[in-house]
């Protein structure tokens, strides 16, 4: 069974906070030109943004609420805001704002991808899957690899294993060294015993990332499976010697001693 979802919701969350918004100010000072509401609600929504980057919750949520005071229909506002309540644990008010952003703003593919990644952390995947595909749709859209993959990661946290590799591979299609698919397809491909197919994967990604614990372990299981005891050597005596006390080398000390 494939781990649950979250990671591919974490990634959403990081990688949404520089793409909602651009290059976002640091300074909390006001500007000396008077502004407009509007101008006004989205300088708090980058300061909102920013906090929200830093961890500071706190003064997100003060930024991100005062800019909903100043311009209740200003569609990142609400995206923000769904994401802040998210991260509080506030479900029921994460989910309004994202559906207010999207009432806005129906085809921002990036609010479409940030709503999916909720709706799958709420166990909802075949929902999620929907939204994931909206994100697709827009030509403009640079990396529909992304939702591709967190949609392939959710259907595969709720069991529908061939649904999920079709997603795995609509991204790669799309960008055939994403490495986030082709980590996906590795692991997936080895859980289901297709060892060869693995060994591509894990080898394309092995191209474009470098490898931490657990995929020099995946690399270890995958060239276990297919007999070549000299590549998965190397890959546990990386694994002992980079990344000694993870929990990877101590799995890998575990099946050493009982062979």
């Amino acid at each position: 069974m494939i781990r649950s979802p979250a990671p591919c919701c974490v990634l959403l969350l990081a990688s949404a906070l520089f793409a909602l918004t651009g290059c976002i100010t640091t300074t909390d000072n006001p500007s000396p030109v008077e502004e407009s509401p509007s101008e006004a609600a989205s300088f708090n929504v980058q300061l909102g943004a920013n906090y929200l980057r830093q961890g500071n919750l706190e003064l997100a949520k003060e930024k991100i609420e005062k800019a909903l005071e100043q311009d209740p229909e200003l569609p990142l506002a609400h995206t923000y805001a769904g994401l802040l309540f998210d991260r509080l644990g506030e479900a029921e008010r994460a989910e309004g704002h994202y559906r207010t952003s999207l009432k806005l703003q129906p085809d921002d593919s990036v609010t479409l991808n940030l709503f999916g990644a909720y709706l799958c952390r709420q166990t909802m995947a075949e929902q999620a899957e929907r939204y994931f595909l909206a994100a697709t749709r827009d030509p403009l859209y640079r990396t529909p690899e992304v939702p591709y993959t967190n949609a392939g990661v959710c259907l595969a946290g709720a069991g529908l294993l061939e649904r999920a590799e079709s997603y795995f591979r609509r991204a790669l299609d799309a960008n055939g060294r994403y490495g986030d698919a082709l980590w996906q397809m590795a692991r997936l491909s080895d859980q289901r015993g297709r060892s060869l197919q693995a060994r591509a994967f894990f080898q394309r990604y092995a191209e474009v990332n470098s490898l931490n614990a657990q995929a020099l372990w995946l690399g270890v299981r995958i060239e276990r499976s297919l007999g070549d005891k000299s590549s998965a050597q190397r890959y546990a005596d990386r694994l002992l010697s980079e990344f000694p006390d993870s929990v990877e080398a101590r799995q890998l000390l575990d099946t050493m001693e009982n062979t």
